[in-house]
């Protein structure tokens, strides 16, 4: 139960409540889908002594920081290695994504960066939604790749339901896409954008295969992602034509998901 088994690191006690689940489809011969949510490195970050010792070079924030993430490893290997024992890990569709950006500089025991990128957790600049994302899915993905192209969290559920060749309801919109093409070599530039919101719809994000408009009040941003992924030039006045394009559909999209969270566009 929620109040049982809650002592110890959490990424150990949440993968003890998904292996059972698992396990007990798998025995039934059923489908199963799972979303196993880790709390590492969101605050409190807070690591075992076991992990910690293992960085016992590093300083205080540091250990704490690493241990959790050593610790959220072992059970994601954990879950892996019981995929396997149960004979279903060649095709078991498996999604890892990190957070979106590490935390501000100075957040308690946080370590992380993003490196070159601009921005940080809760910033729609690149270093704020720029992440890894891993899919592992050996049956039908049979040689590693590297995809370039923009995907997003919304893809997921329109890449499953194409994986088990189920049509998505017509009776909503999606902001999301199959991957798979992408995944398997077939396709390898997004048709659709990708939409962001923050803040109550105050900032916005609209990205394609290679510009990224951002919109703000003090005044709209438009940065070319390929050649300036940490977004240090500003194309907004020499890129008329793409800007007043992105511009009309960033607006067309935000007032759509606006209207459904029932909220003012301003």
């Amino acid at each position: 139960t929620e109040t049982e088994n809650t002592k110890g690191d959490d990424s150990r006690i949440l993968m003890d409540r998904a292996i059972p689940f698992i396990q007990d489809a798998v025995e039934k011969k059923l489908p199963f889908f799972a979303a196993v949510w880790f709390h590492t490195p969101h605050s409190p970050v807070v690591g075992g002594p076991k992990y910690r010792e293992m960085y016992q070079d590093q300083p205080k924030h540091a250990q704490h920081y690493y241990a959790c993430l050593t610790a959220m490893d072992e059970q994601i290997g954990r879950l892996r290695a019981k995929l396997k024992s149960l004979g279903v890990a060649n095709n078991t569709m498996v999604f890892f994504c990190s957070d979106n950006g590490p935390a501000r500089q100075g957040s308690p025991r946080h370590v992380g960066t993003a490196k070159n990128l601009k921005g940080y957790k809760l910033s729609l600049n690149e270093g704020g939604i720029r992440v890894p994302g891993l899919m592992v899915w050996p049956e039908k993905i049979k040689e590693p790749c590297s995809v370039t192209t923009p995907c997003f969290t919304s893809d997921y559920f329109p890449t499953i339901l194409a994986a088990l060749k189920i049509p998505l309801p017509s009776d909503r919109t999606y902001d999301g896409v199959d991957i798979l093409p992408f995944a398997t070599g077939k396709q390898t530039e997004r048709e659709k954008p990708l939409g962001f919101l923050n803040k109550d719809g105050k900032e916005a994000a609209w990205i394609t295969n290679r510009y990224k408009l951002i919109s703000r009040k003090k005044g709209n941003e438009l940065y070319d992602l390929i050649t300036d992924p940490g977004e240090n030039n500003n194309l907004i006045e020499a890129k008329p034509k793409i800007t007043k394009l992105m511009e009309a559909q960033l607006l067309n999209w935000k007032s759509g998901v606006m209207a459904e969270l029932k909220l003012v566009p301003n």
